[in-house]
Parts: structure tokens; sequence; C-alpha cells
């Protein structure tokens, strides 16, 4: 799961607003349910000091490994449930980046102090913070497979976009309705369930009866439409509710939830022009951290 747990993270934040002890973590505006969103906690260029964690801590040597036990047992006091992926040292004598879900933190060697914001690098201009939390997130849609999914593809796409979707979800509809636009644009578009009301919504059971079905791509634009679609239970019904799991790792709070290769996060619903100008720039980006030359602008897309 997140590194806040679901009860303490509000839908009104992007990330999380949480209280647990004397910490509190708070980052920028949603996009659940909304039109596409403007500038998120990582474009505010600012990391502020979140939390000042019990004196009772143990401290750790400067010098201690990346793997510090002391940090971790930070992370299990915010969240016993929160899977620490990495742990590594940061340019800054002390501090230590943290990587739980797809959360990114930021430590002192003795666990005591948390960072929770951007760290940038101002001589190459890359948004460190961004890179690491585009790794984390890009190794858990790794974790997808291919037939969990309900993909529209053009003949030889030139993006591929993975779409957490709820069937009752505005937006999800407006987008699907575009369909044609994005194909035409060459984004190949990957369906993941995500009944946002949660597993006793009653968008689950339809849900699973449309990744049931024998042509689930059928069945889904009979859903996302608002058309009945039969009613059925199979052995992959159980697979909506772990990719439910995996939007709440990835710290999903509302649908579309759009994501490219890289683990880029573009926000929620945008139009196929859109969308191809911020897969452009995601290329971009890209680019810049790996210090190869910029790929060329993609061709910009027709809105329907």
């Amino acid at each position: 799961m997140n590194l806040l747990p679901r009860p303490f993270r509000s839908r009104s934040t992007g990330l999380a607003l949480a209280t647990i002890g004397a910490l509190t973590l708070a980052c920028g505006a949603a996009f659940a349910q909304t039109a596409p969103p403007t500038a998120s906690a990582p474009q505010q260029l600012t990391a502020r000091m979140v939390a000042q964690k019990s004196a009772e801590v143990p401290t750790a040597s400067g010098t201690a490994a990346a793997d510090n036990p002391a940090i971790r047992q930070t992370i299990r006091d915010i969240n016993p449930n929160a899977v620490v992926r990495t742990i590594d040292q940061m340019p800054i004598q002390g501090l230590k980046r943290v990587v739980a879900d797809s959360t990114v933190v930021y430590v002192t060697d003795d666990g005591r102090y948390l960072l929770y914001g951007v760290l940038l690098d101002t001589v190459t201009h890359r948004n460190l913070t961004d890179e690491a939390l585009g790794e984390a997130r890009k190794d858990l849609l790794r974790t997808i497979p291919a037939e969990d999914k309900i993909i529209f593809s053009p003949k030889d796409p030139k993006y591929t976009v993975t779409i957490f979707t709820d069937t009752s979800c505005h937006y999800c509809q407006l987008l699907h309705k575009s369909i044609k636009g994005y194909l035409d644009a060459g984004i190949r578009i990957e369906y993941v369930p995500f009944p946002r009301g949660g597993l006793e919504s009653p968008e689950l059971a339809k849900m699973k009866s449309v990744w049931c079905s024998s042509d689930r791509a059928k069945a889904y634009e009979l859903a996302i439409a608002g058309q009945q679609v039969p009613a059925t239970n199979c052995s992959r019904a159980g697979e909506v509710e772990k990719m439910y799991d995996l939007g709440d790792k990835l710290g999903i709070e509302g649908t579309p939830a759009i994501f490219d290769q890289t683990g880029r996060q573009l926000g929620g619903f945008l139009p196929p022009a859109a969308m191809v100008s911020k897969l452009a720039g995601s290329d971009k980006a890209t680019a810049r951290a790996a210090g190869t030359q910029e790929p060329a602008p993609a061709a910009q897309a027709k809105s329907p």
C-alpha cells in the first residue's frame, strides 16, 4: 500500500494528508474526478520539513550503510504495511532517500527527521524526486499481467499508457468517447480496473463482470456507455481486487489515473492532443535525465 494508510489519506490531496502521532504529511491538489490538474507538489520547487520524531529513535552513525535499521524503523512507525523498496545515499551528508511503495521521502541517518517534498539538482535542472518516483511506479506497473488489461491499440503505437479506470466515472466515460482520437494519435490504451468507491462499492461487481466477459473490450464499451453487462463471475474476478490494491500502492485517489511507460503520472482526463503533448514532454524529461539528445516532438493529434 501507499506509505500512508488509506484511512489517513484525504481524497482532496494528491498523495496524502495524514496525522500519525506527532507526524503530519501533506501534499498538493488531487486530480480525482476532475478536469486536468494544475501544478502538483513536485512542481512547487520546495521541500518542507514535515515532522520531528521522538528523540527515542535509535541513532545511527553518519557513515551508516544505506540499508539503515533506524530509517526502516521510522517507516514502520509511520505505516507498518509499507514496503521499503530502496534506501539510497544522497549528495547531502547524513540524508537518505527512501522509496516506500510509490512514495519518496528523505530521512536523516538517525531516523529522527523526515523531509517530504522535492529535491532538485540546480545544476542539471533535474527533479530527482520525480525520477525516483517514476522508477518506483514503473516497477509496480510492470507487475500487471497483460491478460489483466483491456487493450485498445493502433497498428503501430508511438506511445503506451496505463489507465486505471472505473466504468461509473464520468471522466473515464468522457475519455473513452474519444478512443478513436487516441488511437489516431498513435496512443495504445491499456485499461486496468480500479473501482474508486472501494471493494465494498456496487461498481466492483460490474467491473468483475466486464473482466470476466469472453469479449472484455466489447463488455467494457457497453459498461462505460452506461449499458448493462450480463452479471458473471470467474477466476479472473479476483484480479479486479488485486488491481485495486496495486492502485492503492501507487497512491491513486481517483479515476482516470493515467501513467506513461516511464512511470510518470500524467494526471486525470486528457483530450488526445493534450495527452500527446504530455507524452512528448515525458520523452524530453527522460532524455534529460539520461543525458541524451531529446527526441523530436511528436505530431499533435486533432481533438475529436
